[in-house]
């Protein structure tokens, strides 16, 4: 029973390890090379489904959707939000929280997205909060740390004493090394199927590039309306001063990956009120082809020209508007290539002038920052594959490369429970004094005669691991005793010994005969070489025939023919 119990034990020891590797691969946090990110929720954005206090983990995904919860980091506000994906538009994803009636005026790319919502607990932030602090975290794993120092030493048996060395399955070094090279299969085992359910490759990332404009203008002045003479970039424009704006444009393609960048542009003007619609386009340039990743244009615009147009605009249908607004855009479409795959593009951005009749201010496009300059980033899908990778300790490992040590591990860890095995076998063949002593040694004392207690009831077992089990329960230890090819095992507790014997003749069989009433007393004359027959006693009689040659059995007369052994 105690040795089932004690393999028992070991196979429970062995799943914990695998469990634990588990949680580790689930729970792990992405600053150790894990998956999951831990965020409290602190706000009521996300209310009915989140609340304040609620512990989120997110875990990092391959591929982001409209209706995805995602943890993002804004870079304005230096905080990570978790709201609902609502749109994607290029490279850029547009969050929204379920509580709140306007969208996330910051867009993320994918690199500022940390994780899609994988455990929502309600009420654990306040707990994982506490935690988080040195010495809160300090103290809780001390306490753990103590509970299980107690818990492993202060283990009293059912008497209340404590334990001996449990003897187990396997004494010694084979012992241990069943449970390390077990420990080891159990762990390249679930680390071979962790690998081979992922596939060795995988779609490649996308191809990223960003694509710049830069624009700047120009109108000739007074000296005294103007420091230079000349209205500059960010000024204010005077019809009545000048009619003429000269615009220049810069495009830029960022990133190294495109190869073979060309296309065509053109310079267009756009006049529009936005409260009733309206709008009218004039072409500024012709279209032109460009190659190269950067092109520039100048162009010049007719102030006047828009003022008469909307003077015009309002003799004809009577439609009045405080101020309208003037957009000069590039049309851009671009094409290119990048490891392989075709990209075609296109962007335009616009210069914005909000004008009446007396002047023409910039103004900044709705989202845009600086109305100068803007920076459009953009992706594309990539066609390729390239090797799968698993992050371990902030590493990225090819799945080929674990797969390969996964099955190696496994295999040196099998061999080594096969070679463990082997020895078991063959020590098992030998005889079966040495499986004991494999098994058990760990609780054989040997004994000469004279250490027995004489006067003790004998009470004979059937098997070895019967009388194991007896010594762990009194919490005491085998007797071993050799005579010549007979063994004998041997448990004493509260006036009774218990007893195994064998023999370990090549043919020698020991046989014992039913008493007559008690049979205990045996008697063998070793120095005489010769066999002695002894009259028993009334109310006594033991005996054992030992034949190393045969088998033979002695019938029971009046006397008995024994090989003398005293309890």
């Amino acid at each position: 029973m105690r040795s089932s119990l004690h393999l028992s034990a070991l196979v429970t020891n062995l799943l914990l390890l695998i469990i634990l590797a588990v949680i580790w691969i689930a729970f792990a946090p992405t600053k150790i090379g894990g998956r999951a990110s831990y965020v409290v929720v602190s706000g009521n954005s996300m209310e009915p489904g989140f609340h304040r206090d609620d512990l989120v983990i997110v875990q990092t995904s391959s591929a982001y959707n409209i209706g995805d919860i995602v943890t993002y980091h804004n870079s304005q506000l230096n905080a990570f939000i978790i709201h609902r994906i609502i749109e994607i538009e290029q490279d850029h994803y547009i969050f929204k929280g379920d509580n709140n009636a306007w969208i996330d005026t910051y867009r993320p790319t994918r690199d500022e997205l940390i994780g899609k919502l994988w455990i929502h607990l309600p009420r654990l932030g306040k707990a994982m909060e506490w935690l988080r602090a040195p010495i809160h975290m300090g103290v809780t794993t001390g306490l753990l740390g103590g509970i299980l120092m107690v818990s492993t030493i202060m283990k009293p048996n059912q008497h209340g004493k404590g334990k001996n060395k449990s003897s187990g399955n396997f004494g010694g070094m084979l012992e241990g090394g069943l449970y390390l090279f077990g420990t080891l299969s159990l762990l390249f085992l679930g680390l071979t199927v962790f690998a081979f359910i992922r596939p060795l490759t995988r779609p490649a990332e996308k191809i990223r590039y960003g694509q710049e404009s830069q624009f700047a203008y120009s109108a000739t002045g007074a000296p005294v309306i103007y420091d230079t003479g000349v209205a500059r970039s960010g000024e204010p424009v005077f019809p009545r001063l000048t009619c003429f704006l000269n615009v220049a444009f810069t495009y830029t393609i960022l990133g190294d990956q495109l190869q073979g960048v060309s296309g065509s542009q053109q310079l267009v003007a756009r006049v529009l009120d936005e409260q009733s619609g309206w709008q009218r386009t004039i072409p500024m340039t012709e279209r032109t082809a460009f190659s190269g990743n950067s092109f520039s244009t100048t162009s010049t615009l007719y102030l006047c020209q828009m003022v008469s147009l909307v003077n015009l605009l309002k003799q004809e249908t009577g439609l009045h508007a405080n101020t309208y607004t003037l957009e000069v855009i590039p049309q851009i479409i671009m094409t290119a290539t990048a490891e392989g795959n075709h990209i075609s593009d296109s962007f335009e951005p616009k210069l914005v002038f909000k004008f009446d009749e007396v002047h023409f201010s910039l103004s900044a496009p709705k989202g845009q920052d600086d109305p100068l300059h803007l920076i459009k980033q953009s992706s594309v899908s990539n066609s390729n594959v390239e090797a799968n990778t698993i992050s371990l300790l902030g590493r990225k490992i090819p799945v080929g490369t674990i797969r390969v040590i996964a099955l190696l591990g496994f295999a040196f860890s099998s061999s080594g429970l096969l070679l463990i095995g082997i020895r078991i076998f063959i020590t098992a063949q030998q005889s079966e004094d040495a499986l004991i002593r494999l098994r058990y040694s760990a609780l054989l004392v040997n004994v000469y005669e004279r250490d027995l207690e004489p006067d003790s009831t004998l009470i004979d077992v059937t098997t070895i691991e019967e009388l194991a089990k007896l010594a762990e329960r009194h919490n005491t230890v085998i007797l071993h005793m050799a005579l010549n090819f007979l063994h004998c095992y041997f448990v004493q507790c509260n006036g009774l010994t218990y007893r195994y014997v064998f023999s370990a003749g090549k043919s020698g069989v020991v046989e014992i005969e039913p008493p007559r009433k008690q049979i205990i007393n045996y008697v063998n004359d070793i120095h005489e070489n010769r066999m002695l027959t002894v009259e028993p006693e009334e109310e006594e009689l033991f005996g054992y025939v030992i034949n190393k040659s045969r088998t033979a059995k002695t019938e029971l007369t009046d006397a008995v023919i024994m090989k003398k052994i005293k309890l």
